[in-house]
């Protein structure tokens, strides 16, 4: 896939997607489609021919494009699940961390905010160019040390301090996944099937026999809706990425209603 159209709103997605399907139908039509009659001009019956291998090759390339649709969405939505989970846990050990003696308590939650300000800061937006930045990892190390080095006074605090080491491996599982998933996306070798299906479409097509303005109109039409099939996958084919795709917003609610409100 090109790089460049991830970075592209998702209107202006949509329109060069669906664009590019209809301006190749029709200069089909006016360049390609004289050609292609005259290797079929004597066959009796041609539309009849055309739309039997039309209608069996719509039911297979229809299938794909929706088992693909399907596929993009699950990986969408396992994506959601560890943004969420990794904020969840940053919101349940920060309250937690609150049980802690001073100043393990305001160390610990500072070092949370400051972890969770730059992944909505840094390390998010790094994520949507396709880059993995180095920041997130190492202030997960220091806050690792800092729980560790804690040691309970009393079997309250240890109970404590169990719950929050799980939570911890919780946080860290959660972000591992949601770094894994700059990878997730439909094989190339997918997308090859699916270009060349799409080009397939085309010529059938345009092998068919109809008057001009009809041919356009018609062609207009399914190629539009092509083209918005294409725009669904590329929009949801990479779920960081993609313009349909996860969002930090999780974090800026962590942040806006956990812990912004006793920040100095």
């Amino acid at each position: 896939m090109v790089e460049w159209l991830y970075s592209l709103p998702t209107r202006q997605l949509a329109i060069y997607c669906s664009a590019f399907f209809v301006v190749v139908t029709w200069l089909g039509l006016i360049f390609v489609r004289p050609f292609l009659r005259l290797w079929v001009r004597r066959q009796e019956a041609c539309n009849e021919l055309v739309a039997y291998a039309y209608s069996g090759f719509s039911v297979f390339y229809g299938l794909l494009i929706g088992l693909l649709a399907v596929a993009a969405y699950q990986n969408l939505e396992k994506v959601q699940g560890a943004v969420g989970l990794e904020a969840s846990q940053l919101a349940r050990l920060y309250r937690a961390a609150a049980g802690y003696p001073e100043p393990w308590r305001s160390d610990i939650q500072g070092m949370l905010r400051d972890y969770t300000l730059y992944v909505i800061q840094k390390d998010w937006p790094a994520q949507r160019q396709g880059r993995v930045n180095q920041g997130g990892a190492l202030r997960m190390t220091v806050i690792e040390s800092t729980l560790i080095g804690y040691e309970p006074q009393t079997k309250t605090q240890e109970i404590l301090h169990t719950q929050n080491l799980q939570a911890f491996e919780d946080l860290a599982t959660a972000r591992q996944q949601r770094l894994l998933a700059q990878r997730i996306q439909l094989p190339g070798v997918l997308w090859y099937v699916v270009g060349i299906g799409a080009g397939v479409n085309l010529v059938l097509f345009w092998l068919l026999e109809a008057r001009f303005a009809v041919h356009v109109l018609l062609g207009g039409i399914v190629s539009l809706f092509l083209g918005v099939m294409i725009f669904l996958l590329v929009a949801m084919d990479r779920p960081i990425r993609g313009r349909v795709g996860v969002s930090a917003d999780l974090y800026q609610t962590v942040y806006s209603y956990v812990m912004r409100w006793d920040e100095k």
